[in-house]
C-alpha cells in the first residue's frame, strides 16, 4: 500500500484559484463603475431639482411681498416669460416707505434665469442681479387676470435640464401665489 504526500497546491486547484482570482479582479471595476454612474445620475437628478425649487422659493418670496404685476419697466414687459413685480420700498431699519416701490424682474436670457432689482432712490433696499438658476429649459407666468393691475395670483412653472455623463436629468415645478393682501 503506497500513500503520497502533497507538499503543495495541484494543479486543478491552482487553476480554480485563479479564476476565482480573476472574476473578483474584473467584477471590482465594474462594481465601482456602477456605483459611480449611480451616484453621478441621483446627483444630477438632485441638483436639477434643487436649481428649480430654489428658483421657485425666490420668485414666491417676491411674489408674496408685491403690491401688484406691473405690465412694463425699463427694457422689461410682463409676460410668459417675464415677470415684474412691484415692492414697497423700505428704509435703513427695514420699515415700509408709503408711496414709494421698488421693482423686482425676473426673466430668462438663454437658458439662464435672473432676477434683478430696481430700488426707488429713497430705498434701502440694494440694486442687484442675481442669476437664480442654469439649464433652464422654459418658464412660464400665468396670471389670474389678463389686466396686470388687477392680478391676485402668479403662477410659475420652471423646466430645468441637466446632462450628466450622458444621462439627462429635468424637472418640471409649479407653484402659485398670492400678491400681499389677496
Amino acid at each position: 500500500y503506497n500513500l503520497q504526500e502533497s507538499a503543495g497546491f495541484t494543479l486543478v486547484e491552482i487553476i480554480v484559484a485563479m479564476g476565482l482570482f480573476v472574476i473578483f479582479i474584473l467584477f471590482i471595476p465594474y462594481l465601482t463603475m456602477r456605483h459611480y454612474q449611480a451616484y453621478n445620475t441621483q446627483t444630477a437628478q438632485l441638483n436639477v431639482v434643487s436649481d428649480a425649487r430654489g428658483t421657485l422659493d425666490d420668485i414666491d418670496s417676491f411674489v408674496r411681498q408685491s403690491n401688484r404685476v406691473v405690465s412694463d419697466y425699463s427694457t422689461y414687459t410682463t409676460g410668459a416669460q417675464t415677470l415684474i413685480l412691484q415692492i414697497q420700498s423700505i428704509d435703513s431699519s427695514d420699515n415700509l416707505i408709503a408711496g414709494t416701490y421698488d421693482k423686482v424682474v425676473f426673466y430668462l436670457s438663454g437658458s439662464d434665469f435672473f432676477r434683478q432689482v430696481f430700488p426707488d432712490a429713497s430705498s434701502s433696499r440694494l440694486a442687484a442681479t442675481k442669476k437664480l438658476a442654469s439649464n433652464v429649459t422654459e418658464i412660464i407666468f400665468s396670471y389670474d387676470n389678463l389686466d396686470y393691475l388687477l392680478v391676485r395670483q402668479v403662477t410659475t412653472t420652471i423646466s430645468v435640464q441637466e446632462n450628466m455623463g450622458g444621462y439627462v436629468r429635468s424637472a418640471v415645478l409649479s407653484s402659485q401665489t398670492k400678491l400681499r393682501n389677496y
